[in-house]
């Protein structure tokens, strides 16, 4: 359906074809993740060097920091610019009573031009940064280091007019002996360079010591060194799966492997941190309708799908707990933790089945 609008969208068909919708499957509840707890949020961002180097750890930290507090998609997040009102931007107030707010384009997925409330955590986490750095985008995370180690000490690549000399004179098989590679990373080499390949006859004998040390002394050395993995700013998918790899690395599973349902286990992923937001508000007591505008659902019955059996435990437990409080006595709750008499609490065999059932709806 999503493609068919698209399609209607751009004029490529006249209108949305009939498609029925596609039932879930017994025990799918449509959602392949779950929101992540705040002890989870920590892991998280304790796990970050590990995935991404040191050196880039901060600016990852930063861009889980943001979904943490904003409820973005992954898309939403790489598209937040300080000043650039043509993307999703923070609009700061200018007179007291007033909050601030989020202009969001109708590029977004619902297709509309938004104005919604800055959450408060986002806000805070914004004024943190120093003013002359608020231009450009509010989140560009630093391309992954990795190290990468040679399987033999040694190794080089050839100058360019080395390689040109070489090729005409010895066969793949000496090159690569001298250069301490493989023939398949010499044949590489020169296509990338664009050379042909050995002419038939050449030398098949080792290259001289002397010849192969001034070779080296030319070369760019490559032994283990860091690398940095693109020089522009990453694609949305490649910060999605980033984050995925952080999930695992904590070792976050927000979704069991079950094998009956054909479902693989899943870790951790940015939506999560999206649903996360959205738990904690309704823990909150945020309104339906509230969270609606916050996370920019098109169709309320999105919002209740997804979102509204956290509410509706929450509110079985207050009943559940206010009930028990009536029998029991003041000061015997939790352990004395109300202000009364610190004496044990007890439960009839009928409360603690109530007891149990909530537990297992929470």
């Amino acid at each position: 359906m999503t493609f068919a609008r698209y399609c209607r969208r751009k004029k490529w068909i006249a209108q949305i074809p009939d498609v029925e919708r596609v039932e879930a499957a017994e025990g799918d509840d449509g959602m392949k993740g779950r929101p992540i707890t705040s002890e989870e949020f920590k892991q998280m961002l304790a796990a970050v060097p590990k995935v991404v180097g040191e050196g880039s750890a901060e600016s990852w930290r930063f861009t889980l920091r943001v979904l943490w507090e904003s409820a973005f998609r992954v898309g939403d997040v790489m598209d937040f610019s300080w000043d650039d009102s043509k993307h999703i931007c923070p609009q700061w107030p200018h007179r007291e009573g007033l909050h601030p707010t989020l202009t969001v384009p109708k590029t977004q997925k619902n297709g509309k031009e938004q104005q919604i409330p800055m959450l408060p955590g986002l806000a805070e986490l914004l004024q943190c940064v120093p003013e002359d750095r608020r231009t450009g985008w509010v989140v560009n995370p630093v391309p992954v280091e990795y190290e990468m180690e040679s399987q033999r000490t040694g190794w080089f690549m050839p100058a360019r007019a080395d390689m040109e000399r070489l090729v005409s004179t010895y066969s793949n098989t000496a090159i690569a002996d001298a250069c301490g590679v493989s023939e398949t990373t010499v044949r590489k080499w020169l296509k990338k360079l664009g050379l042909p390949r050995a002419r038939t006859g050449a030398k098949a004998a080792k290259l001289p010591p002397d010849e192969v040390a001034v070779l080296e002394a030319r070369a760019a050395r490559k032994l283990t060194h860091q690398v940095r993995r693109g020089i522009g700013r990453l694609t949305t998918e490649r910060v999605s799966r980033i984050i995925c790899k952080i999930g695992k690395e904590a070792g976050i599973v927000v979704q069991v492997a079950d094998e009956e349902l054909g479902k693989r286990i899943k870790y951790a992923s940015a939506h999560d941190f999206r649903r996360g937001c959205a738990a904690r508000l309704i823990n909150l007591g945020v309104s339906a309708e509230s969270l609606q505008v916050i996370m920019r659902h098109e169709d309320f019955a999105t919002t209740q799908k997804f979102y509204s059996g956290t509410k509706e435990a929450q509110a079985a437990a207050a009943e559940v707990y206010e009930k028990l409080a009536a029998e029991c006595k003041k000061g015997g709750l939790v352990g004395g933790l109300v202000g009364g008499i610190p004496e044990t609490l007890t439960f009839t065999e009928e409360q603690k089945k109530k007891l149990k059932t909530l537990l297992e709806s929470l």
